[in-house]
């Protein structure tokens, strides 16, 4: 562990917006840096607005009031972030989950108005409340030029000096004491942060040539280490492996233990069900209102109370045309061992994959599960050879800029080319298919709709009912295929995976798929469960092996591990 995070301080903030206008300024990386923390960790002294009788003790409390920044307006009747609590925040895009954020921290021109709010007192002793708010890229932005450990060198100076010791000033002997032993603890608590996510593998890069889990990693240690009395995390988990995601759990567990009010926005709905332990804040819209409801049920027991139309009618059901021969061969072969480009997969032994089974690629990020997924889908790799007349269809993480960027047209043709560039279902045949299916609602001006109006897991379901018409696929490469699904959108994939008649081999987090395909890999794979391949790094090498134990199994016990390791984090 580097010196750097043994040094890194207390951030104490004033509220000051930022904007990215301020970003073209020419302006000092401290200055930048001092003005991002500044909009993200933010002090305000307890108060109470309105009826003092609904007054209540805990960090924060909203009743009957509203908040107008938006249009329509956020309704609220009842809204309170308790001390010690873990929440979660639910609810559409666009629904609010910003503005009621900005409206608790006070800034960006979200105020309550009417009815009565307030704020208490924090767990820390401190004279104010405060309030730390994740929010990945816009925390990194403004300084992505910087290298890692410049951004937190900077940070500690300017936090240290917030706690000033001067022992030949007799008179403040006792502030002395006080702002020493801050110092110290914050210093600590950064070590014990850093070691656990393991910071100090990229702290001689900069901020833009980071990883997106390691540019999360590095804003949840400048949040995490200010001592708030509530958390406000927006999508905690991004980009995060399964291990680090237990550990932020476990840290979870720890703060929450201490009086931290912990509130989450997550598309990891797993996520969502443990850490949503104290209760669920839903945020509805239509066209007249937006209305915040809370509740103190937990997120999974609020999660089966919900009445949500069907996102598709039916099945998602695969052309029938495929290669039977290759259900009985190994599709992807490797003369010996194997090194993949630009990634830690150097003089690997390549995994044995059927055509048949289930295979998962489990491990943490940066063990090179997506660069074998990428080889094993392109023909031309030159790493891993196709079996005679095999036909892929690979599902990767993120789709090109510009499919993102486009059209649904844009996004079928490119589905179809390269799944089957000679097929001749057209994009008329697909949007056909979304219609008889009545696909999200209203599909009159579904030919023109960009592919970003459709929510992450509305995508990721277009690509496997574009995939399921084309014809002669032999083997599905899912990377992540669950990203961003509520429940029931999630278990028409697993029906889709389970009903695929050829081999599938996926990279996946998400704990609700691995249990429903341990449970039932379908009905052509009866009696050999999925098959588990590990990915371990090793220095700067990884190692494939299969073990014996089955994901599931390996995920909870990654999750058991990590999240211990987390809790055992000491705060003082």
């Amino acid at each position: 562990m580097t010196n750097t995070f043994r040094r890194f301080g207390e951030s104490v903030a004033r509220a000051v917006l930022y904007t990215p206008e301020n970003k073209e300024q020419e302006r000092s990386p401290e200055e930048r840096l001092q003005q991002v923390l500044d909009h993200h960790i933010v002090d305000i002294r307890p108060r109470w607005v309105g009826e003092k009788s609904r007054k209540v003790s805990d960090s924060f409390a909203a009743f009957e009031t509203e908040i107008h920044r938006c249009d329509p307006k956020l309704e609220i009747p009842h809204f309170v972030i308790e001390r010690g609590k873990s929440v979660v925040l639910v609810g559409p895009n666009g629904s609010g989950k910003s503005t009621l954020f900005d409206g608790v921290m006070g800034r960006s021109n979200a105020h309550f108005t009417d009815g009565s709010y307030g704020y208490g007192k924090g767990v820390h002793g401190k004279e104010t409340i405060r309030i730390a708010r994740l929010d990945q890229e816009e925390i990194l932005g403004a300084i992505d030029d910087l290298e890692a450990y410049e951004v937190l060198e900077l940070a500690i100076e300017r936090f240290k000096a917030q706690f000033p010791v001067d022992w030949e000033d007799m008179d403040a002997y006792d502030q002395n004491m006080e702002n020493q032993e801050a110092q110290q603890r914050i210093e600590e608590l950064i070590g014990r942060i850093g070691d656990l996510f393991e910071l100090d593998t990229f702290m001689d890069r900069r901020v833009s040539e980071l990883s997106g889990g390691e540019r999360t990693k590095m804003t949840l240690l400048m949040v995490l280490a200010s001592e708030p009395d509530v958390l406000l995390l927006d999508e905690p988990t991004n980009h995060l492996d399964l291990e680090s995601i237990s550990k932020l759990m476990g840290i979870f567990d720890l703060y929450t233990k201490a009086g931290i009010a912990v509130v989450c926005v997550s598309h990891v709905e797993w996520f969502l069900e443990m850490v949503g332990r104290d209760g669920t804040i839903e945020l509805s819209m239509d066209r007249q209102k937006r209305q915040c409801v809370s509740s103190t049920s937990s997120y999974k027991k609020f999660k089966k109370r919900e009445q949500r139309a069907p996102v598709i009618r039916g099945a998602i059901e695969w052309n029938q045309e495929h290669n039977l021969k290759l259900l009985h061969t190994q599709p992807f072969m490797a003369a010996g061992r194997i090194t993949v480009k630009d990634s830690p997969l150097r003089d690997v032994r390549f995994p044995t994959i059927t055509g048949s089974d289930i295979t998962a690629f489990m491990g943490k990020n940066g063990t090179g599960k997506t660069k074998l997924l990428d080889a094993m889908a392109e023909r031309s790799s030159g790493a891993i050879d196709w079996e005679s007349g095999l036909q892929v269809a690979y599902m990767p993480q993120f789709w090109p800029e510009d499919v993102a960027e486009g059209s649904l047209e844009v996004f079928y043709n490119w589905v179809k080319d390269g799944v089957n560039p000679h097929s001749t279902r057209s994009f008329g045949r697909f949007t056909k298919e979304l219609r008889d299916r009545g696909f999200v609602g209203d599909v009159r001006n579904i030919n023109t709709r960009p592919l970003s109006s459709f929510s992450g897991g509305e995508q990721r379901l277009l690509w496997f009912l574009a995939a399921s018409i084309l014809e002669g696929t032999d083997m599905l490469l899912l990377d992540e295929p669950t990203n961003h699904m509520d429940q029931q959108t999630m278990q028409k994939i697993v029906k889709a995976i389970r009903e695929f008649p050829g081999g599938v081999v996926l990279s996946t987090h998400d704990l609700r798929l691995m249990e429903e395909l341990e449970a039932d890999p379908g009905k052509n794979r009866q009696g050999r469960g999925v098959r588990n391949i590990v990915f371990e790094r090793e220095g700067d090498q990884t190692v494939i092996s299969e073990s014996n134990a089955s994901p599931i199994d390996y995920a909870r016990e990654t999750i058991q591990q990590s999240r211990k390791r987390g809790k055992r984090l000491k705060m003082k």
